[in-house]
């Protein structure tokens, strides 16, 4: 183990002088915040539930908005299917209407040459 630490180049710390390490470390936080380290850390707690808070109000506004657009994109598609239904509806009953137009401007034409042939008969 002497070895381990002379390789690592670091000094051996024993558990007597961790805790030694410890309660100087503590004693200079003491001496910078004094006795209001206990009100710095209520106030960084109050902080911390406060950012969560709004983690997860901001979490639950992002997957209201998400649904609410998809649900608005659906409700497009379908006016944009039934927009596009009825246009190819009207479209054909268009086409419907000019064929008989030129079926009638045909019958007519057949009839001229008929009464044509008839006269000159």
């Amino acid at each position: 183990m002497a070895k381990n630490s002379e390789q690592n180049n670091e000094p051996e710390v024993k558990p007597q002088n961790q805790h030694q390490v410890d309660s100087r470390i503590a004693a200079v936080r003491d001496l910078i915040f004094g006795e209001n380290i206990q009100q710095y850390n209520t106030e960084f707690a109050d902080v911390y539930d406060k950012l969560k808070a709004l983690e997860n109000q901001t979490k639950q506004n992002l997957a209201e908005s998400v649904i609410n657009l998809e649900n608005k994109l659906a409700d497009l598609e379908s006016l944009m299917d039934h927009k596009f239904q009825d246009l190819n509806e009207d479209l054909d009953k268009r086409l419907a209407d000019l064929d008989d137009e030129k079926a009638d401007r045909r019958k007519l034409g057949k009839a001229l040459e008929k009464i044509a042939l008839m006269l000159q008969e």
